[in-house]
């Protein structure tokens, strides 16, 4: 074990050595459906490898064997069926030429109750379905699903559908249990175009770097939508995450994205949240973006354990809690061209119209803020610090139509429309957010465009991000 005394370095190290071991490796061991086979590691250059022709499988046990003999590039076609777990230790792909698991038929995929990749590098599952199945005795922290000490692995294009929780308690009963996807230890994974449905939590990252996750579908969750901590260079960028489905009399602290650092020594660094829809729709209120820095507010940590490096642009945010955009002890922060609008239909029973309406929020210690061409109910944490930028931001609301900002004057129908559909949030011509550069660009388009479109569909032209490359 390599110990630098500084667990900073310490954990940049590992993620440099540990995919150079991977490389390195002379011989896999492959965990299929409970069986154990042998398989040979890439060794090559990437040069030199041949891909194997495509490999149509049937069974877990077929699905054994053609693991067994596959070299990187291999592609396996999986026909439709339940393959039970996948369990994957040290297969290895190469660079350019991954190892890719992928359904035959796309509208009746290939299904696996547990998975659990380890030690895994550059490999592709694509089309399948994950389908986690409660059993009593399961809590609602139960993972099928995980990732850890994993290099340039993708998933793409996958269903990971939870269950409800059984015979567990009154406030468990009937609702969603378990997480959908654990990555831990990891470098270079993409979650690009998922479904992650009805779980406890949809997906937890931590002791990552070099995470994207765009293009995916997070819904009926009871708490977290994303969760993240200690984490470097992670991209959250054109994901749905929408209609909860909460247990409001609990003690469930529900969050659409939400960063911690809680229990870690090192801050997480290079984040940008960009382009999201986070809706709750008919769903009950979450918080929407949340990035309490645990450790500092609390007097266990200072400066070294700031976030760095943030940027919070281009997200659409309808949601009924005060906590739309709130982001803890940060350096370099920059928070720009957002909307955040309430939505009625998902507050609470208590009588308090501060706490059902969202705002961006930035704890006064921050140091190099950047606030800019936003829209928000209110803006907090802004007290003349030198090093502090907050500009040409719209005030919006909707209590007093004789105000200005009010919804009717700035929305084509954000009080009166179905709060599902995206047009109802349409900024309305002539308004104040209609072609000024405040706000997100995505709710500039046309009524018409917007009316019953999926977000993959409104971001498949970059444009609508309104982000430069």
């Amino acid at each position: 074990m390599i110990s630098l005394g500084n667990p900073v370095q310490e954990r940049a190290l590992r993620r440099v050595l540990v995919p150079a071991v991977w490389l390195m490796a002379g011989v896999a061991r492959i965990v299929v459906a409970g069986l154990t086979v042998a398989g040979i590691a890439a060794t090559m250059a990437p040069t030199a490898l041949r891909a194997e022709p495509v490999v149509v499988v049937a069974t877990a046990a077929a699905l054994t064997e053609a693991l067994s003999t596959a070299v990187p590039g291999a592609v396996l076609r999986l026909a439709s069926g339940d393959y039970g777990a996948l369990t994957l230790k040290d297969l290895q792909g190469a660079v350019g030429a991954p190892i890719t698991l992928r359904s035959a038929d796309p509208a009746d995929p290939a299904r696996f109750s547990k998975l659990h990749l380890r030690g895994v590098s550059h490999l592709v599952l694509q089309g399948l379905t994950f389908d986690y199945r409660f059993s009593p005795g399961d809590k609602s922290s139960f993972r099928p699903f995980v990732i850890t000490s994993a290099h340039n692995v993708t998933l793409t294009g996958n269903l990971f559908d939870g269950d409800a929780a059984q015979g567990v308690s009154a406030s468990d009963d009937g609702f969603p249990t378990g997480f959908g996807l654990s990555l831990d230890k990891s470098t270079q994974i993409r979650l690009d175009g998922n479904e992650i449905r009805n779980f406890f939590r949809g997906v937890v990252v931590s002791d990552s770097s070099d995470v994207t996750v765009r293009g995916n579908d997070v819904h009926t969750i009871r708490t977290d939508g994303m969760d993240f901590a200690d984490v470097d260079r992670v991209l959250i960028e054109g994901n749905h995450i929408h209609d909860f489905r909460r247990v409001v009399a609990s003690a469930d602290h529900a969050d659409m994205i939400q960063f911690w650092t809680r229990g870690t020594s090192t801050p997480s660094t290079d984040i940008t949240i960009r382009g999201n829809l986070l809706n709750s729709g008919a769903g009950m209120f979450t918080q929407s973006i949340f990035m309490r820095n645990d450790m500092v507010d609390t007097g266990k940590a200072g400066r070294e354990m700031f976030y760095r490096r943030v940027v919070i642009e281009q997200n659409v945010i309808i949601n009924a809690h005060l906590h739309g955009i709130t982001i803890g002890e940060t350096d370099d922060l920059t928070i720009r061209n957002n909307t955040v609008i309430r939505n009625a239909a998902s507050q609470g029973a208590e009588d308090n119209p501060g706490l059902w309406t969202p705002q961006i929020r930035v704890k006064p210690a921050s140091t190099r803020v950047t606030v800019v061409q936003n829209a928000a109910r209110k803006f907090a944490g802004y007290d003349a610090q030198t090093d502090w930028t907050v500009a040409d931001n719209l005030q919006i609301q909707d209590s007093s139509p004789r105000q200005p900002g009010f919804y009717d004057k700035v929305f084509v129908a954000a009080r009166s429309g179905d709060p599902t559909d995206l047009s109802s949030f349409a900024y309305l011509p002539g308004g104040p957010l209609n072609g000024t550069g405040i706000g997100a660009t995505l709710l500039d388009a046309p009524r018409n465009t917007l009316k019953g479109a999926t977000l993959p569909l409104l971001l498949a032209n970059r444009d609508m991000l309104g982000v430069q490359k």
